[in-house]
């Protein structure tokens, strides 16, 4: 796929991705009384808006990067004074606003955004488990990158993985787990080719100006010539999207708590690069892997906004929470201090996802 390929393929991820966040926002705003002013597909300057029965401007954007909503009242934390919609007054505004809400409703409101991703995630897999199935796992490889850790450590295409660093490997899930737990260690592994039983020990990390590096990725992904898919019933589709969606949501916060404690080096951080790379090579991988991608996606910024750092909907999550239970508004200097430290945190993490990306396109090599 080339670069006018991969560039609209992210567009179309991020798109599908930041719309259904905003929208959960959406209805949970009105659901709670909240004047919602906008709700625009794209950003910038306005090609298409039409205003609905409710007041809300509906827009199409020029540029075609997600979207947002804006509600009456969070153009600034003091709820400064914004222009009242014609057709309404200004008790009207008063009365509907997001900061006159009580913390419980903004609560609500926050939460709308990643909970709508969740439940988009549940019901992509669902209908990806019922319609196109679920892969059955197996502990065969596929090793095509000639230049890849897994080529250049001996491992090749058809290999089958039968243990890693001690454990006993039945799926290929079972294998990533062990990639994941050996970034920045050894990984031991014991594999069959043909008849014959081999072993490989494979440094997962390299030495750059005296410095260790964790390496990411070793280049192996499931044998789709060994690969079966069996469609799900119903029951056992709605099971296994919920528990997918639940599992790969914690993992995800766990591997983020890893990178602020200490325990995962900050260059495991990837940024927009990576996500447009992954998206490109779903979509080239076909419909299914593209479907797999964008719910697992999801599923990422569903769970990474859950995270309670002030900016994110989790820090508004966090705060509403705590004026809920001492019964009343935090000092409205101190949040806009903790929203700048958030808003700090957030910048420093894309800033650094980026950072890698760049690194390990070795523009700067």
């Amino acid at each position: 796929m080339g670069v006018v390929g991969s560039s609209l393929t992210f567009l179309l991820v991020l798109s599908i991705l930041i719309i259904t966040h905003e929208l959960g926002h959406l209805i949970a705003a009105r659901l709670n009384g909240v004047f919602v002013e906008a709700f625009s597909i794209g950003m910038g300057p306005v090609l298409f808006e039409k205003t609905d029965s409710k007041g809300l401007k509906w827009r199409i954007s020029l540029i075609p990067i997600g979207g947002y909503i804006k509600m009456f009242g969070d153009a600034d934390i003091s709820s400064v004074k914004e222009t009242i919609p014609i057709g309404f007054t200004e008790d009207d505004m008063e009365r509907m606003s997001i900061h006159r809400k009580k913390p419980w409703q903004k609560l609500i409101v926050a939460l709308g955004g990643p909970l709508f991703n969740l439940i988009f995630a549940v019901f992509v897999l669902f209908f990806f488990a019922i319609i196109n199935g679920v892969p059955q796992s197996n502990n065969i490889i596929s090793v095509q990158d000639e230049s890849s850790v897994a080529y250049t450590s001996g491992l090749r295409d058809g290999d089958a993985i039968l243990i890693a660093n001690d454990k006993k490997i039945s799926t290929f899930v079972d294998f990533m787990n062990q990639i994941v737990e050996s970034h920045g260690k050894i990984l031991k592994i014991k594999y069959k080719r043909g008849e014959e039983i081999r072993d490989v020990e494979i440094k997962m990390y390299e030495e750059k100006d005296g410095e260790t590096v964790p390496i990411k990725l070793l280049g192996v992904t499931q044998s789709t010539k060994h690969m079966s898919y069996k469609k799900l019933t119903s029951l056992d589709g709605i099971v296994f999207a919920i528990s997918t969606t639940v599992t790969f949501s914690i993992n995800n916060i766990k591997s983020i708590l890893k990178i602020v404690t200490g325990e995962t080096s900050v260059k495991s951080v990837g940024g927009i690069i990576s996500i447009a790379k992954i998206s490109a090579s779903s979509a080239e991988a076909g419909i299914a892997n593209f479907v797999w991608i964008l719910a697992m996606l999801s599923i990422m910024l569903g769970s990474v906004n859950l995270l309670p750092i002030p900016v994110l909907d989790g820090g508004t999550i966090v705060i509403s929470a705590i004026e809920w239970i001492i019964g009343r508004q935090l000092n409205k200097k101190v949040v806009e201090t903790v929203f700048m430290v958030g808003l700090v945190i957030v910048a420093a993490l894309m800033l650094i996802g980026i950072w890698n990306d760049l690194s390990n396109c070795k523009l700067f090599r």
